[in-house]
């Protein structure tokens, strides 16, 4: 009987997240790059400087996609088997 449960994550949806965290990486290095005090060491140490802090941001925001994605999934899955016992 558990084989019969439908995957909560799909190789799509892990496709699809990880563009949007790569897109969500780039914007928030590119905010970042104004609030990184290193400007005296040059542009590269501010980009690495605003690079690292942005991976930190970003593997948090991978998570907080994967938890909501799998949250819904779970959510909706009740009402559609619940919905096939009723038939």
């Amino acid at each position: 009987m558990d084989n019969m449960k439908p995957k909560l994550i799909t190789k799509q949806a892990v496709v699809i997240d990880l563009v949007l965290t790569v897109v969500f990486f780039v914007w928030i290095t590119s905010i970042l790059k104004k609030h990184v005090p290193w400007s005296e060491a040059g542009q590269t140490a501010v980009t690495l400087g605003a690079a690292y802090c942005g991976l930190c941001l970003a593997g948090v925001f991978w998570m907080a996609l994967n938890l909501f994605r799998v949250t819904l999934a779970d959510q909706m899955l009740p009402k559609t088997a619940g919905s096939k016992d009723a038939a």
